[in-house]
């Protein structure tokens, strides 16, 4: 099936699908790392677990604002990784590599102006 570029490169059942998942992804991110102590919801503090209805409240205000945009590139880019079959482990180290080839790259164009 051709992948449809207005998603990155899914398909658009692909799409679908995550867009699908990805709040019950976010919900078990933030009840593993506990974020719903930091969520302004009464009730997932009460529940001691996101319940949030789209799972974005306790850990979207938490990634937004705790990690660099550095860090937030890089675990995308593992996420990306391991939806694309590669081993857990091997993820983030290459999500690493891949982010600071990128930014070496952003770095060594020249400034308008300079020279």
């Amino acid at each position: 099936m051709p992948r449809n570029p207005d998603h990155r490169g899914a398909t658009k059942e692909e799409f679908e699908r995550f867009q699908r998942e990805r709040p019950i992804m976010l919900r078990q991110i933030a009840t593993i790392w506990e974020l719903w102590r930091m969520c302004g919801r009464k009730d997932c503090r009460r529940a001691k677990a996101c319940v949030g209805p789209n799972g974005d409240q306790c850990s979207g205000n938490f990634i937004s604002t705790a990690f660099t945009d550095e860090q937030r590139a890089t675990f995308r880019e593992a996420v990306r990784l391991r939806l694309s079959g590669v081993d857990g482990r091997e993820c983030w180290p290459e999500a690493e590599r891949r982010i600071a080839a990128h930014k070496a790259q952003i770095e060594a164009i020249p400034l308008q102006g300079e020279g």
